[in-house]
């Protein structure tokens, strides 16, 4: 009899994924599709983009055309399950396997790219209350600028 191999995946279940529908960024039409994979954090009005330090309260998982609400992007927001992330520059080290991050300096807003994290290094703050842990090295060994698949737990 063979042996099979598994491995982590994405979820790919909606009701898995804690996805969520709301207003993004502000209310200037600042959002498009390059801005799926970024991390938000709460805001009045709309999620909006965390910067360096912050916690990641989710993940822009889709941008819908047009506005609403008096000029705000809609789309949705992953809250929970698994993502993919980069490591980004502030690491030292690698980041290992169940280390908790925060959002490093972001990617500039109509630029691709996914959300960037670290664990320890200048500016690391611990998270509190949205608990998100590195669960795979997906390539190179955890050092800035390999990507990685990150848990809400």
């Amino acid at each position: 009899m063979g042996t099979s191999t598994l491995a982590r995946q994405l979820l790919t279940d909606l009701s898995f994924r804690g996805v969520i529908t709301d207003a993004l960024g502000t209310n200037s039409g600042d959002y498009t599709d390059v801005e799926v994979g970024k991390g938000v954090k709460l805001a009045a009005s709309a999620y909006v983009p965390v910067v360096k330090a912050d916690e990641i309260d989710g993940i822009v998982a889709t941008v819908e055309p047009g506005l609403r609400n008096g000029g705000f992007n809609w789309g949705t927001i992953q809250t929970k399950g698994r993502a993919l992330a980069t490591v980004g520059a502030s690491q030292t080290g690698n980041v290992a396997i169940g280390a908790y991050v925060t959002n490093d300096t972001p990617i500039a807003p109509l630029t691709a790219g996914l959300i960037q994290v670290f664990s320890v290094g200048t500016g690391f703050v611990a998270p509190t209350r949205f608990f998100w842990r590195v669960i795979k090295i997906i390539s190179g060994t955890g050092a800035a600028g390999d990507s990685v698949m990150i848990e809400r737990i």
